[in-house]
């Protein structure tokens, strides 16, 4: 049995921070410290050229093909390898637009993950496109810029459409540059309200 002034002394033990506090943590003391007199020689001591991290230059156009196209600045392969390399780039789609129509050979449509996912792609194609081009090549104009819906750029030969997901499938493009207005549910609507009209 112990007496009712050794239970108060284990209580104050306890509720004691510093004793606690001493037993637990060495405390620093001025007096205590090493004085460095010189600096160099500190460094020399300790060799911290050894402890710093040596950061790896990264080549931020590794693995793209940095020569200018044969149709274009880019060729469509190029484009979709470039458009593959993101993981958050989704459904990208292709569609071989009509000799016929005298706009661009390729129609590119891409989905993005956010507003500034979107414009950081738009961002990064482009400089892709300048590392690329001649001289006599335009530099290509981001229409939508910032936009948080759609997202165009022209780069000649190919027309690159970025969209967040909802406004992809409002706009449906795929089907209408795939089967054609005359087979697309959503332009033959259109089409019928028109001649309703006259």
């Amino acid at each position: 049995m112990y007496s009712q002034n050794e239970d108060l002394d284990d209580k104050n033990n306890k509720n004691n921070l510093t004793r606690n506090y001493n037993n637990k943590y060495k405390i620093f003391r001025d007096e205590e410290a090493p004085v460095i007199f010189d600096i160099n020689e500190e460094k020399e001591r300790i060799k911290l050229a050894d402890l710093e991290l040596v950061e790896k230059e990264t080549d931020p156009y590794d693995g793209i093909n940095l020569n200018r196209g044969i149709h274009g600045v880019f060729d469509i392969e190029d484009l979709v390898d470039l458009l593959r390399k993101d993981k958050n780039n989704r459904q990208i789609f292709v569609a071989l637009v009509p000799h016929e129509y005298n706009y661009v050979d390729y129609m590119v449509l891409v989905t993005g993950k956010s507003a500034k996912h979107m414009n950081a792609l738009a961002m990064y194609v482009r400089k892709i496109y300048k590392a690329k081009k001649h001289k006599n090549d335009f530099i290509p104009k981001i229409e939508g810029k910032n936009n948080s819906d759609w997202i165009a750029l022209d780069l000649g030969n190919i027309a690159l459409h970025i969209f967040n997901y909802e406004t992809r499938l409002k706009y449906d493009l795929e089907t209408l540059w795939s089967v054609g207005s005359n087979y697309d549910t959503l332009s033959r609507e259109r089409i019928d309200d028109d001649f309703r009209k006259i």
